[in-house]
């Protein structure tokens, strides 16, 4: 009898260990991130229930979230370890793709969600992160082409259209723009994400009222999501309404302090309002969190010159330069501030390579695929 009571106290314990770990895949899996989606991905990975498969799973789940969340060093290194335990994980590679998007390593990124399709022909996101990249570097054919594949997969793929929309605007097909801007307003919301991706189709389309109230709807069905005040602060910063970006941007740094999109969007409300100090420490927190992001550089180091501070001005344009090497207007930023610090030389000499640098961007667009 204590037998087969100790086996049915084993049996409820490993009932009540599935039905948890049930909940946290129910949590980590959700498509509107928040603190639990990180907390239940944690729990799943912690735990030693788990195959080699899903804990990978676990991984690129967190590294997503982090992603969403602004958190883009935790995102690398979440989806790193996921390829680490399980190197055909698809979705790991679109994410860690998503990671160069942001800091502007195209060909890195084009480079993870082309490995993320040879594993999987069926992947919209790789195809959609694909195409963003690929218009980043002015090759729209391409771009186009992928979103045009991510549409034969789902026909319902809202960032599909958008990034093609896009494509074709840069190309001068603005008829053809509007009309795939138009389908994403044709396809009823399924989720926050596509409340997020209708919004920036209303912002493309110059319908910024539009874009308020997808974001506000999405801020309804999900409150506690950073992302959301980030995207509606950002509209209100487009419109210079910087008193509600603020307030915006601070209410997602409230749910979620690391999130860098917001600190952005609040330092440039700052700036343009004139409060170059709270720009300045907006700007040094998402430095703190990427210390590889080179366009902040490039804005902090305007504030400081805007302040008359011209060294520290001229240390972080030197900063992002070492990022970014190739950029003619950092080179033009700099050559201003060594003129302003009345550094004739050095100004002259900043001012000549951006003229270099823009000739050969110029000569290698002319060479660009169309």
């Amino acid at each position: 009898m204590r037998a087969l009571l100790i086996t049915l106290i084993v049996l409820s314990a490993r009932c009540a260990a599935a039905s948890q770990i049930d909940e946290d895949w129910k949590a980590c899996k959700a498509e509107d991130v928040d603190e639990a989606t990180v907390s239940a991905c944690t729990h799943l990975i912690e735990t030693n229930e788990l195959g080699a498969d899903d804990r990978a799973g676990a991984y690129c789940r967190r590294g997503a979230a982090y992603w969403r969340n602004g958190d883009y060093e935790r995102a690398f290194a979440d989806e790193s370890k996921a390829i680490e335990i399980s190197p055909n994980f698809a979705d790991a590679y679109v994410t860690r793709g998503a990671f160069f998007v942001d800091t502007g390593n195209y060909d890195q990124a084009i480079a993870e969600m082309s490995r993320a399709i040879s594993i999987d022909a069926q992947n919209v996101r790789a195809y959609n992160n694909r195409a963003f990249a690929r218009g980043r570097k002015g090759d729209f054919a391409g771009a186009i082409a992928d979103t045009s594949r991510a549409i034969e997969i789902n026909p319902r793929s809202i960032a599909a259209y958008i990034i093609r929309a896009d494509s074709y605007a840069r190309k001068g097909y603005y008829g053809m723009a509007f009309a795939d801007l138009g389908k994403v307003a044709q396809i009823d919301p399924e989720s926050g994400e596509d409340y997020r991706l209708r919004g920036m189709a209303f912002v493309l389309k110059g319908e910024d009222d539009h874009a308020i109230a997808e974001y506000s709807r999405w801020i309804e069905v999900s409150p506690n999501n950073a992302p959301a005040y980030a995207a509606r602060g950002e509209v209100y910063a487009r419109n210079s309404d910087d008193d509600r970006a603020i307030a915006d941007a601070s209410k997602a740094l409230e749910i979620n302090p690391r999130y860098v999109y917001a600190y952005r969007i609040r330092g440039e409300a700052y700036a343009r309002k004139g409060d170059l100090d709270h720009a300045i420490v907006d700007f040094t927190s998402v430095l703190d969190i990427n210390p590889k992001d080179a366009f902040t550089y490039g804005r902090r180091g305007v504030v400081h010159r805007f302040k008359g501070d011209y060294d520290r001005a001229i240390a972080d344009f030197t900063k992002q330069l070492e990022i970014d090497p190739e950029n003619p207007d950092v080179y033009r930023s700099r050559s201003l501030a060594y003129a302003d610090r009345r550094d004739n030389v050095s100004a002259l000499a900043d001012y000549n390579k951006a003229i270099e640098l823009t000739r050969h961007r110029i000569e290698a667009g002319n060479s660009q695929p169309n």
